[in-house]
Parts: structure tokens; sequence; C-alpha cells
């Protein structure tokens, strides 16, 4: 059966400032003996009345609603559902403010502020068909939700490669001459390097730069007199090219390191530098184009999760709803929005609203109930549906 309302756009007042609380509450209508339908009664005595909450009017299509134990197992699977659905928008959101640089930004949902698409909302029938059995609408709601958190692997995963071999090439020219590359600062005019000899690099600490000139000749055998040439300098180190001959080496490298002298491993190749100027350059333009084209994925992906998630908790509500309430389907769904501070008092004005719903344990008796329908164990019970619905959090 269809839903006996048509769908309303609620002229209610929006509350402006997030973060605050969003209830998703389902009530059954009543005769006008007992009140009338849930959502007039909730309208009048929140909203109108005592000003806790605004209330605005969730329509939703006729469901196929099929038997009673796959509504049962249902409920439950679909409060796992939701718990991961939210998961997901919450990565989501993350990738997308760590990418813009902004803790408080809120992507925009179908193309409207997130209180703009709730105030407006209706069941997105291409989607998610209201003719298809409700297990098969959480089907496509999941499946679409797994594919969006596999491709944020994917793409969260390829932009930190980039990332990491831009860092691995800036750390390479950073640094003192200690462990930075010398591909920049070696020039061709600074290497011998022939049959027998060749051009050590020698980091020299800058206050005993003094005793290396006095004993660079002697530190092995070989040295080529004079050939000492200072290459750089930094805050720390100057850079010295001492002319030697390769086969004694090793010995000029033991000589270094006993006056606390170091020998870099360095070869020198002409194309070097230019290769990691080209390789630099590609990687930077890459992590560019990729930020851009993840930044604008991770725009259009929260708004996706984000509309399935509301999709899933009117299939959650509904359902509890079918649970508690029976057949036909004469319930109402509203959103109430609300700041925290008026939580506790709204809790307590719904639950003396709706106490007749839920037996004398619902209106405090001391009764013990073992089995409620259409309520998961983890929840607090309400003697009507009510379902959380997750706001980005702002500092605004």
């Amino acid at each position: 059966a269809a839903h006996p309302h048509p769908h309303l756009h609620s002229p209610d007042p929006i509350l402006p400032a997030m973060p605050h609380l969003l209830w998703m509450i389902a009530a059954p209508n009543e005769s006008m003996q007992k009140g009338g339908p849930a959502f007039q009664r909730m309208k009048a005595l929140i909203q109108d009345q005592n000003g806790l909450a605004s209330v605005s009017r969730l329509s939703f299509p006729g469901f196929r609603v099929g038997t009673l134990d796959a509504l049962l197992g249902m409920s439950d699977e679909l409060a796992k559902d939701d718990r991961n659905v939210e998961s997901a928008m919450g990565r989501i959101l993350r990738q997308f403010r760590e990418l813009k640089a902004d803790e408080n930004i809120v992507p925009l949902v179908e193309g409207k502020s997130i209180e703009e698409y709730l105030r407006d909302f209706e069941w997105d029938e291409a989607k998610f068909s209201s003719s298809d059995h409700i297990k098969e609408i959480k089907g496509y709601i999941i499946e679409e939700v797994s594919r969006l958190e596999e491709d944020l692997k994917i793409r969260l995963t390829d932009y930190s490669n980039t990332k990491q071999s831009l860092a691995v090439i800036e750390r390479r020219g950073q640094g003192n001459l200690m462990g930075k590359s010398l591909a920049p600062i070696v020039k061709a005019e600074d290497v011998v390097d022939t049959e027998h000899l060749m051009t050590a690099f020698v980091v020299v600490p800058k206050f005993e730069e003094r005793e290396f000139l006095s004993c660079y000749e002697t530190l092995g055998p070989m040295v080529v007199p004079q050939s000492g040439k200072k290459l750089a300098e930094d805050n720390d180190f100057h850079l010295y090219g001492v002319t030697l001959f390769k086969k004694k080496l090793d010995e000029f490298k033991t000589g270094c390191r006993e006056k606390r002298f170091t020998v870099r491993e360095y070869k020198y190749d002409p194309e070097e530098a230019e290769r990691d100027s080209d390789e630099y350059s590609r990687l930077l333009k890459d992590s560019q184009d990729q930020w851009s084209t993840f930044m604008a994925w991770t725009d259009t992906a929260f708004g996706e999760v984000f509309a399935g998630m509301i999709h899933i908790k009117i299939l959650r509500a509904f359902v509890e709803s079918v649970l508690r309430y029976g057949l036909p389907v004469n319930f109402d769904m509203a959103l109430l929005r609300l700041s925290e501070k008026s939580a506790s008092r709204l809790r307590t004005v719904l639950k003396d609203m709706f106490a007749h719903l839920g037996g004398s344990w619902a209106a405090g008796g001391d009764q013990e109930v073992t089995v409620i329908p259409g309520v998961t164990s983890e929840k607090d019970f309400y003697p009507y549906v009510s379902v959380d619905v997750p706001l980005p959090d702002t500092s605004d």
C-alpha cells in the first residue's frame, strides 16, 4: 500500500548551526480520540508549543513487506549495514577534508546542502525502486557503498604513492652535505675518471677544514698532491673533491674515517641532475592532477554515500515500524532537528506522547521485557521508532 500522505516540502524553519542532532522518528497514526496523525501531533507539541526541535515530514514509498520472519531478520541486518554505511561516510568525509585542508567543510549532496537535501528529500525510485523487495533495495545500497569504499582505497593508495615518491626526491635535495644528493652540486669539471685515477668526494666538518687541508694528501697512499678542491659548503660542512688512484680508495677511506672525515659513495652521472629534475616535475604534476581528481571524487562520493545512508535508515525505520505497529502500513516518519541541550527534554516529551504504545514498562513499570519486535539489542528502547542520523561535525 502506498503511503497515505503525499510528499510535502516542509516549510518549517531549519536549525541553522551544525553540529546538531537529527533523529528519524516513526510512530503510528491513531484515531482522533487518541491524538490523530503522528506527524501533526509531533509538529504541534515538539515544534510549535515547546520549540524543542524543528519537525519535518519524511515521505516514504509503499515498500513490499514480505513475511514477518523475513522482516525480523532484515531488522538486524539493516542495523549492521546502517553502521557500516555511517563508517564509510565518515571515512570519505575525512579524506575530503584532508585534501581540502579544511576540517569544517561539508560537501553537497545532489547539489544541495545537507539541510536542503533532507528538507526536499524524495525516495530515489530511479536507483532504489520501491517495487523491489526491501532486501534487494538494501543490497543495491550496500553494493554502491562498497564500490565507493574500494575506489577510495585505490585512489588513496595511488595518491599516497605519488606523494611518497615526490617526498623521496625532495629529501634528496634537502639536509646538509652528509646526506643530500650531490647530483646538482658536482659538475663535469670537478671529476677525474680515468683508467687509474678517480675523484673521491669528502665531507669535512666546518671547523676541521684547516686540518683537512693540511693532511688530506697523507690520508692514504697515492693521493694526487694539491688536488683538493672545495665544491660546496653549508652551515655544518664543506665538500671537497680529492684525486687519487682508484686502487687505493679503501685505504684513503680508512684514513678519512680515523680523522672523522666522510667519503660519500657517489659516482658522477652527468644526466642524473636533469633526470631528477624531470622526474620531480612529472611527479609534481601527477600529484596535483591526482589531488584535483581525488578531491572531486570524494566530493561526489560523500553525497552518494550520505544519500545511501538516508535511504537505508528509512528502510530500517520502516521495517521496525511494521514489526511494531503491524499492517496495513499506517504510520508517519518525521525528521527532528535539535540541539544537544534539547535532547533529554525532547526524549521526555516523546516518551509522554507515545508511552501508551509500549505498555506498562515503557510508561515506567517494572515488568521485564525480553523480546521487543523491531528493536536491536544494542540500543535504548523507546516506545516509538527512533533512528539517529549522524551529521558532519563542524566547529562553526
